[in-house]
C-alpha cells in the first residue's frame, strides 16, 4: 500500500475515535484528491489480468470507500453539533466545511424564525408571484435585527469563537465574561449549562 493509502487509514481512524472534530493535514482533500485521480489512471493502464492490477483495483476501491466514510462522519459532526448548540474549534474545519456551517447555521435560524412566527399566529403569506411550487423550494425568511434579539449571559465555563445566527463572530469567551449574544445561541448554551442569562433592568 502506498504511502497516501497509510496516510488516509491513520486519519480515518482518527475521526472515527475522536468526538469532535480534528483537524486535517494542511492541503489534504488536494492530496487526496490527486492519490484518487492517480489510482484511477494507474488502474485504467495497467494489464487487468496482473496481481499489480488487482492491487491497484481493490486499493481504488477502499479509498473510495473510505474518503467517503470519513467525509460524512465530518459532515455528521457538523449537523450534530449545529443542533444540539456544540462549538465546534475553526481552526479543525475545512474552507468547504466552513462554508457548510455558515448556510447550515442561515437555514436552521430562518426554520426557527418561521417556526416561531407560525406559533405567535403570525402565519406567512406569499404573494402571488411568490407561490411555492413542487420544482421551487419556499424562500428563506431573514434573520430579523432588532432589539431584543439579543441575550445578556454570563458564562459558566470557556467557549471558544462561535458564529451567531445572525452570521456574525462572538467570542472567545472565558469564564465569568458577561456578553450579548443571539437569544437562539443564547437558549442553545443555557440549555447546555455553558452559560447563564442575566436578568437587565428595562
Amino acid at each position: 500500500m502506498t504511502d497516501d493509502y497509510t496516510l488516509l487509514i491513520e486519519i480515518w481512524k482518527k475521526e472515527k475515535a475522536r468526538k469532535d472534530i480534528q483537524p486535517l493535514p494542511e492541503g489534504f482533500l488536494n492530496q487526496v484528491s490527486n492519490y484518487l485521480i492517480k489510482l484511477k489512471e494507474q488502474t485504467r493502464q495497467s494489464d487487468s489480468s496482473t496481481i499489480i492490477s488487482k492491487i491497484l483495483e481493490k486499493e481504488k476501491m477502499y479509498a473510495d470507500k473510505i474518503v467517503n466514510n470519513l467525509l460524512e462522519i465530518r459532515l455528521n459532526k457538523i449537523v450534530k453539533a449545529e443542533l444540539n448548540g456544540f462549538a465546534l474549534e475553526p481552526l479543525n474545519l475545512t474552507t468547504e466545511e466552513k462554508r457548510l456551517q455558515v448556510e447550515l447555521r442561515r437555514l436552521l435560524a430562518a426554520y426557527n424564525q418561521g417556526i416561531k412566527q407560525i406559533l405567535l399566529g403570525r402565519e406567512q403569506k406569499l404573494e402571488p408571484a411568490q407561490q411555492v411550487t413542487s420544482q421551487t423550494p419556499p424562500p428563506i425568511p431573514q434573520f430579523e435585527k432588532q432589539e431584543g434579539n439579543l441575550k445578556v449571559v454570563r458564562f459558566l465555563q470557556p467557549l471558544p469563537a462561535i458564529m451567531g445566527v445572525d452570521l456574525k463572530t462572538y467570542g472567545p469567551f472565558k469564564t465569568e465574561d458577561v456578553a450579548s449574544i443571539p437569544a437562539p445561541n443564547a437558549e442553545n448554551l443555557i440549555r447546555k449549562g455553558i452559560a447563564k442569562v442575566v436578568e437587565t433592568q428595562q
